[in-house]
């Protein structure tokens, strides 16, 4: 989504900078006009066998290089060492929800097995008029954990070809303000949870 294609790529060099460990350089984010900071993931990572105190470690150890304020490290899909390890090292772990069956059993699973971790739901991809029986499941399912301002279902989103920030357009039409103003209240949320 950001124009970086692994397979264009024959280094891997968040691979590279885990198997060095966290005493080892970190990986230079990928850079680019209106966009975060970009360390990629690769196929390769899937295959990998780091365990995830070491990827938590590393993480933690090149927070202290980077630069920027955000750095997005892109890790394999799904429930694996690299994802528990970036949930260990990191202050807030953002969870998109989905006002559906499936996806609401998921986050009800998800939530039991990571009840240590500090975590902020954010309902995305939420309709005009959303179902009222999923809003009170994630009430009910969220107990104490926070809720963000939902973002709702910009369909258009997924047909958009440039990759930059929609929060940080120049010249945004009324359509992506009003997604851009979306994800602005839930960056406001995360940074008053973490007092800053």
């Amino acid at each position: 989504m950001w124009g970086y294609d692994p397979g264009q790529h024959s280094r891997v060099p968040l691979l590279d900078a885990l198997e060095a460990g966290p005493d080892g350089r970190a990986p230079r984010p990928k850079t680019a006009p209106r966009r975060p900071g970009l360390v990629p993931a690769h196929p390769d990572l899937a295959a990998s066998r780091i365990p995830d105190d070491l990827v938590a470690d590393c993480l933690l150890a090149w927070a202290g290089e980077w630069s920027k304020g955000y750095v997005v490290v892109d890790t394999h899909p799904g429930a694996n060492p690299l994802t528990d390890g970036a949930m260990q090292a990191a202050d807030l772990v953002v969870v998109p929800v989905i006002l559906a069956a499936r996806e609401m059993d998921a986050l009800e699973g998800m939530l039991a097995d990571y009840v240590a971790y500090r975590l902020l739901l954010v309902p995305n991809m939420v309709p005009g008029v959303p179902n009222r029986r999923f809003v009170e499941r994630l009430a009910r399912s969220a107990g104490t954990t926070p809720v963000a301002p939902p973002i709702s279902e910009h369909r258009w989103l997924r047909r958009r070809l440039r990759r930059a920030a929609v929060t940080l357009e120049l010249n945004p039409g009324a359509r992506l303000k009003a997604a851009a103003d979306e994800f602005q209240r839930v960056a406001v949320t995360v940074g008053e949870i973490l007092g800053h």
